[in-house]
């Protein structure tokens, strides 16, 4: 949000009340993507809760000259992520870190969920950067400067990136697979609640 660097300033010299604004704006959206990467609920509030008391620990090294808030949560949430993984010292590649969990839902859920398994199939075969650009994009809604701020590399590359997965999902899954796609973010859990 555009006032984001206003309560970020504010935290830094020593507003903890700003600090849960920018908390109640980003915790489910954070939550939302480390599940997507991770799967697994506790996980995913584990970390989350983790990324916040880091980005309130550092918030004096955010700087607005240097980007917006959102990109700059998100790459602390990316890291916990990549953190997580390597301290799991699981034989798992760290990008590839991206199976959609089925267990621990219902039997409707199983069945609205069987209809997306072409989509699911697609997300599991297309490389860990364009993944993160559907996620970003699609579920959190961040600009292409924004997710380019993130991951690295242009806003350009982001942008065709995007358009390839999109078009590509569109030719193996048929016209309504990015619809199907949008339905995939109804299927996290919810995360803890928040501060306010």
């Amino acid at each position: 949000m555009d006032d984001d660097h206003v309560f970020a300033k504010r935290c830094a010299e020593g507003d903890s009340e700003a600090f849960g604004v920018l908390y109640d704006r980003y915790i489910e959206k954070i939550y939302r993507f480390i599940y997507y990467k991770t799967f697994v609920k506790e996980t995913a509030e584990d970390l989350a809760s983790d990324v916040f008391h880091k980005a309130f620990e550092r918030i004096h090294t955010f700087s607005s000259e240097k980007g917006v808030f959102s990109a700059w949560i998100y790459r602390i949430a990316r890291n916990a992520v990549i953190d997580h993984y390597r301290t799991q010292k699981k034989n798992i590649p760290i990008d590839d870190v991206f199976d959609l969990a089925t267990e621990n839902r219902t039997v409707e859920e199983h069945d609205a969920i069987s209809s997306l398994a072409r989509v699911e199939e697609y997300l599991k075969t297309i490389p860990s950067r364009q993944r993160e650009i559907i996620t970003l994009r699609l579920w959190e809604e961040l600009s292409y400067k924004q997710i380019a701020d993130v991951i690295g590399g242009t806003e350009d590359s982001v942008k065709m990136a995007f358009s390839r997965a999109i078009r590509e999902l569109r030719e193996q899954c048929g016209p309504f697979a990015l619809l199907l796609l949008l339905a995939l973010t109804t299927q996290v859990p919810l995360p803890f609640r928040s501060l306010s």
